[in-house]
């Protein structure tokens, strides 16, 4: 399997995962950080899931599986430890429904990277379900490197292209500077304001 790295809009996308243990746990904590409308179906489920219920972040079916439960996801998941559930909810998948199958990466058509988000920056690391564990590893290292400042950095470079774009300045100096505010020198929060008191002065 060769997948290609995408991001994708899920505000408001209904979402069915199949299943209430610590793989479905770890879907839903993360999809509905990104607005997405995650609906559980499985007899039981984990702490954490009550904890999202009651938050009114998830809603759940407490029940077996049927094929009526997925009739209308942009995306299913499947997160049983039960092989015979799994095939079932495959052999159920309405046409043009994303699958992601969390035993067995090649029998889904999305897979989920491991993430390191700071603010408007994400960076995601996938081995095609090779080994997840190096993909979270190769993350953790990468958590120092881009640490806490990169969110209000990343806010800086949003707010200083929109006023490099919007200034009179000529093209080919808007290209420098938007250059120049890459420098690792604007990770301090004083050159920033700095620097936007001078963009300033240039409208």
């Amino acid at each position: 399997m060769s997948s290609m790295p995408l991001m994708i809009d899920l505000q408001d996308k209904k979402i069915v995962i199949v299943g209430g243990g610590n793989v479905a746990t770890r879907r839903a904590t993360s999809l509905v950080e990104y607005g997405a409308r995650v609906h559980i179906v499985s007899p039981s489920i984990t702490t954490e899931l009550h904890t999202l219920l009651q938050q009114q972040r998830v809603t759940w079916s407490e029940k077996g599986f049927e094929p009526q439960d997925i009739s209308h996801a942009y995306l299913v998941i499947i997160a049983t430890d039960q092989p015979e559930v799994n095939q079932y909810v495959k052999d159920s998948l309405p046409e043009g429904t994303l699958l992601n199958h969390a035993a067995d990466a090649s029998a889904g058509d999305v897979t989920f990277p491991s993430v390191l988000k700071r603010g408007k920056l994400t960076i995601s690391v996938s081995t095609d379900g090779a080994s997840p564990k190096l993909g979270r590893q190769i993350i953790s290292t990468l958590q120092d490197t881009y640490d806490e400042r990169y969110e209000n950095y990343i806010d800086f470079l949003y707010e200083s292209r929109q006023r490099i774009k919007a200034s009179t300045i000529e093209p080919s100096r808007k290209q420098a500077l938007l250059q120049h505010v890459l420098s690792e020198d604007y990770l301090d929060e004083e050159k920033q304001i700095e620097f936007m008191r001078w963009l300033q002065s240039q409208v």
